[in-house]
C-alpha cells in the first residue's frame, strides 16, 4: 500500500505544477501577489450595499491623499520654505498632482462660480433677515459704509447694492477652514507659528510597496528643507500624514515580523535537527516538507483570492514549526529503529496517528472558514492547503528518500525521556498535575476581559499619530472615517436633505457634541432653495430700494433686472471650488439590487457624544451613521461568540471521533491536555495584561487540533511496547512541540496587538499540551516496562 511507486509520482507532478504555478504568479504580473490594504482584511456590509459603496468610495478618496505642514515661527521664512518644498515634492514622482500655491485663476474661481448665481444665493441668517425684517439689511449697509476698514466699492455698490454677496463669501470662507491666503498660499497661525498647507495626491495606491519605497527619498527631501531654512532662534518643521504612512509602517513591520518568524522557526528547527539526528538527510527532508507546505500553501492561496494578505503571511510563516510534526514522527521513529529500519513499515506505524492528526489539525484551521473576514479565511486556508502539502510529502517520497538505516546510537537525552516517562506512570502524577493545573486555570479564567476593537489588527507608530493629532489641532480636519451617509431619491431632494442635516448638526456643534464637519450642502443649494432665496431678495429690492438710496444717494436706485438661472450641481463639480469635497458626492448609488438612490456623505471631525449622533441619524430612515472600525469591531464581538460555539462543536466532534476509536476514558484523557491548555493559555494571556478578541479564540481551535496530535501519538502506543519505542515517541512529540512554540511562540513577538495575544495563549496552551499529553499514554506492562533502559 505505502511502497506504491504510483502516488510517489503523482504527488512529484502535482508540486512541479505547482512550482510552475507559483512561478507564473509571480513573474505575470509587475507586482508581487502579496496585499499590504489593511482593509483589505475587513467584510463588507452585507446590510446595506449602499453604505458598503459609501465607505469605499470615501477610503479610496481619502486613502490616496497626503498632507503636508510646513511651519516656522516667521512668516516669510515659512513661505520661502513652502515654496521650495512643494517645487521639490513634484520631482520626487510619488505624487500625480500638488496643491500648493494656488493660481489666480484658482483664487478668482469662488467668485467666478458664484458670483453670477448671486442673487439666489444667502446664508440661512440673511434668509431669515429678508424674510422676517428686511430694513435690517438696510441698516447692515450703512454700517459698513460708514465703517472705515469695510473696503466697500463703487462698484460693489453698484453690482450689489445690499452686499449681500460679500457676506455668503465670508461664511463660505468660514466654513472651508482656519486658513486664509498668503502669497497664495493656504496658511494659519497656531501657537505662535506661522504654517503653510500642502496637499498632494499619490501617483497610485498607497499600498503599493513601489510607492512605499520612495518614502525615504520624500523623508530626506523633509530634512533638508528643515535644515536649510532652520536658524539657532527660529526651526522649520514639516508636519505629514496620510494612509500611505500607516501602510508603509505595516508592510515594514509584516516583514520584519515574517523574517523574525520565518527564519527564527527555519533556523530552530535547523538547530534541532542537527543536535537531534546529526545527520544532513533528517534536515534536508524535514526542510523539504517545510518548502512543499509553503509552496502550495501560497500557490494555492493566491489562486483563490487573488493575493495574499501580509497579516496572513505573518501568520502562515508560524506554519513552518507545524507542517514539520509529520517528518519529525518518521524521523525519530527511523532513528530510533537503527539497523532494523523498514521505511515502509515506519510508515505504517505512524500512518494512523497522523493521519488523525491532520484531520484534527485541519478541524482547527478550517474552522476560521466561518469568520467572513477575508484575512482570516487567507490564513484558514493557507494553513490548511500547507499542513495537507507537508503530510502528502511524508507519506509519498519519505520511504523513497529514507530507505537507508541510520547508524544505530541512543535516543538524545534517552536518560531523562525515560525518567519523565517513568514520572508519569506514578497515579498521585496523572491526577494531581492535571487537577493543579486546571484549578490554576479556571482562577485565571476569572481576570479576562474581551476587547473587540479592530484596531488592534495594526500597530500604529506614536509618531504618526502625534503628527496627525497636530495638524487636526491646527487644521480643525480630521482624517478620521466617521461620516454621515444620507440619501435620497433625487440628486435635488438630496441636496433639500444636506441643508436640513446640515441644521442640525449646527445645534450639535453649538452644544460641543460635535467640533465640526465637512457637507457639501454648505457650498450647493438645492434648485428649490435657490428659487427661495431669489424671491426674497427679490422682494428685498422692491421693499427696500427706494430707502436705501435715500439714505446713500447711489447714483441710480437699486433696480432687480436679475433672471434666475440655478447652479447646477454639475457645475458646481466641475469648479475648482468643489475639489476639497467633490468627493463626498456619491452621485448615483445601488440601495439593492434593483433600486438604484442618490447619496452624498457628511464627513464628522470630533465626535465627543456618539450617543447622541446615534440617537439623531436613529430617527430618519434616509440617514446613517458610518464607521468602519466600530462596525467591523462589532462584527468581531459577534463572530467572536460564534467562534466560541464553534469551538464546542468542534471539541465534541473531535471527542466523538477519539470515543470511538478509544473508548470514553481514554477519549476523555487525551482531550483534556488540549481543553487545559487552552483554559490556561486564555487564563496567561489575561493574566499578562493583554485584552482578548476573536484571535484567543481562534488560538483555542489551533491548541485543540495541535494538542490532540500530541495525546495521539501517545494512544497509538500499546502495553507491550519497549520504553525505547515510547521514548522515540516523547522525543518527536517534544520535538514538535518546540517547533510549534517556536513558531507560534515568536508571535508573542508581534507590535500588532491582536497578533502579539494570539502569540501569548498558543504559546502557553501548547507548552501546557506537550506536558500533559502523557495522560493519553497506556501503563506499561510489567514484562516490558524494563525493555531498552539503559
Amino acid at each position: 500500500m505505502f511502497s506504491n511507486s504510483k502516488l510517489s509520482q503523482l504527488w512529484l507532478l502535482i508540486m512541479l505544477l505547482l512550482v510552475a504555478g507559483l512561478g507564473y504568479q509571480l513573474t505575470a504580473h509587475k507586482q508581487l501577489p502579496i496585499e499590504t490594504n489593511i482593509l483589505a482584511l475587513l467584510p463588507a456590509n452585507h446590510q446595506d450595499p449602499a453604505a458598503q459603496q459609501a465607505f469605499d468610495h470615501i477610503a479610496t478618496s481619502m486613502s490616496n491623499k497626503v498632507v503636508f505642514l510646513v511651519g516656522s515661527p516667521n512668516s516669510a521664512t515659512m513661505i520661502s520654505a513652502t515654496e521650495q518644498f512643494s517645487h521639490q515634492l513634484a520631482q520626487l514622482g510619488l505624487f500625480a498632482n500638488i496643491d500648493a500655491k494656488m493660481s489666480n485663476s484658482q483664487q478668482q474661481a469662488w467668485a467666478q462660480l458664484y458670483y453670477p448665481k448671486r442673487f439666489q444665493l444667502l446664508t440661512p441668517a440673511q434668509q431669515q433677515r429678508l424674510a422676517h425684517n428686511p430694513q435690517q439689511q438696510t441698516a447692515q449697509v450703512l454700517q459698513a459704509l460708514y465703517n472705515p476698514f469695510s473696503g466697500v466699492t463703487g462698484a460693489e455698490l453698484k453690482h450689489d447694492p445690499f452686499l449681500l454677496f460679500r457676506d455668503y463669501l465670508t461664511q463660505l470662507s468660514a466654513q472651508s477652514g482656519h486658513f486664509s491666503l498668503n502669497q497664495g498660499f493656504l496658511t494659519t497661525e497656531y501657537h505662535q507659528r506661522h504654517y503653510a498647507l500642502i496637499t498632494a495626491e499619490l501617483a497610485g495606491s498607497p499600498y503599493s510597496v513601489k510607492l512605499q519605497h520612495q518614502l525615504p527619498a520624500l523623508d530626506a527631501l523633509q530634512q533638508q528643507i528643515i535644515n536649510q531654512y532652520s536658524t539657532p532662534t527660529e526651526k522649520v518643521d514639516i508636519l505629514h500624514t496620510g494612509v500611505i504612512f500607516y501602510a508603509a509602517h505595516g508592510t515594514q513591520s509584516a516583514e520584519k515580523e515574517i523574517s523574525t518568524i520565518g527564519l527564527g522557526s527555519l533556523l530552530g528547527i535547523i538547530v534541532l535537527l542537527v543536535v537531534v539526528y546529526r545527520s544532513p538527510l533528517p534536515l534536508a527532508l524535514a526542510l523539504l516538507s517545510i518548502s512543499c507546505g509553503l509552496i502550495a500553501a501560497f500557490v494555492g492561496t493566491v489562486a483563490i483570492f487573488g493575493k495574499v494578505h501580509l497579516f496572513s503571511l505573518v501568520f502562515g510563516a508560524s506554519l513552518i514549526g507545524v507542517s514539520i510534526d509529520y517528518a519529525f514522527h518518521y524521523l525519530t521513529d527511523r532513528l530510533a529503529a537503527g539497523r532494523d529500519w523498514d521505511p515502509h513499515q515506519g510508515l505504517k506505524h505512524i500512518f494512523v496517528a497522523i493521519s488523525l492528526g491532520l484531520i484534527t489539525s485541519l478541524i482547527g484551521y478550517l474552522g476560521m472558514l466561518v469568520a467572513p473576514f477575508p484575512g482570516l479565511q487567507q490564513l484558514s486556508l493557507f494553513s490548511a492547503i500547507g499542513l495537507i502539502a507537508a503530510y502528502a510529502t511524508v507519506v509519498c517520497w519519505y520511504p523513497s528518500l529514507a530507505s537507508k538505516p541510520c547508524s544505530p546510537r541512543p535516543l538524545p537525552c534517552h536518560q531523562l525521556l525515560n525518567a519523565w516517562l517513568q514520572l508519569w506512570h506514578i497515579p498521585s502524577v496523572r491526577w494531581s498535575v492535571p487537577l493543579v493545573l486546571a484549578i490554576a486555570s479556571i482562577l485565571g479564567l476569572y481576570h479576562t476581559h474581551y476587547d473587540d476593537d479592530i484596531r488592534q489588527l495594526q500597530a500604529l507608530p506614536q509618531q504618526l499619530k502625534q503628527q496627525e493629532a497636530t495638524i487636526k489641532a491646527i487644521t480643525g480636519v480630521s482624517s478620521g472615517q466617521q461620516m454621515l451617509l444620507v440619501k435620497a431619491k433625487t440628486a435635488q431632494d438630496l441636496l433639500t436633505k444636506l441643508a436640513a442635516v446640515d441644521q442640525q448638526l449646527n445645534t450639535l456643534v453649538a452644544t460641543h457634541k460635535l467640533d465640526s464637519y465637512q457637507s457639501i450642502g454648505h457650498y450647493l443649494p438645492s434648485i428649490a432653495a435657490q428659487k427661495h432665496n431669489f424671491e426674497l431678495v427679490k422682494q428685498l429690492y422692491q421693499q427696500q430700494g427706494l430707502a436705501l438710496d435715500q439714505q446713500i444717494k447711489l447714483s441710480q436706485p437699486p433696480q432687480f433686472t436679475a433672471t434666475f438661472q440655478p447652479l447646477t450641481i454639475a457645475e458646481y463639480l466641475a469648479s475648482p471650488v468643489s475639489k476639497p469635497l467633490r468627493f463626498t458626492w456619491l452621485g448615483k448609488i445601488n440601495q439593492s439590487p434593483t433600486e438604484q438612490i442618490y447619496g452624498a456623505v457628511i464627513l464628522l471631525s470630533g465626535v465627543n457624544q456618539l450617543s447622541a449622533i446615534k440617537q439623531f441619524t436613529a430617527q430618519d430612515s434616509q440617514l446613517s451613521y458610518l464607521n468602519k472600525a466600530d462596525e467591523v469591531s462589532h462584527l468581531f464581538g459577534q463572530y467572536r461568540q460564534r467562534v466560541t460555539e464553534l469551538l464546542i462543536a468542534a471539541t465534541l466532534v473531535i471527542l466523538a471521533l477519539l470515543v470511538w476509536r478509544y473508548g470514553i476514558k481514554k477519549g476523555l484523557q487525551m482531550i483534556l491536555p488540549s481543553f487545559i491548555g487552552g483554559c490556561a493559555g486564555i487564563a496567561i494571556t489575561s493574566i499578562s495584561g493583554t485584552p482578548l478578541n476573536l484571535f484567543n479564540l481562534l488560538a483555542l481551535i489551533l491548541i485543540l487540533g495541535i494538542g490532540i496530535d500530541y495525546s495521539l501519538f501517545f494512544a497509538e502506543l500499546k502495553s507491550t511496547d519497549n520504553n525505547h519505542h515510547r521514548r522515540s515517541t516523547l522525543l518527536a512529540i517534544t520535538l514538535s512541540a518546540l517547533t510549534t512554540v517556536l513558531s507560534f511562540g515568536l508571535l508573542a513577538l508581534s507590535a500588532t496587538q491582536a497578533i502579539h495575544s494570539f502569540g501569548i495563549t498558543v504559546l502557553t496552551g501548547i507548552v501546557i499540551a506537550w506536558l500533559l499529553a502523557p495522560l493519553a499514554m497506556t501503563p506499561s506492562s510489567p514484562a516490558t516496562s524494563n525493555i531498552g533502559v539503559k
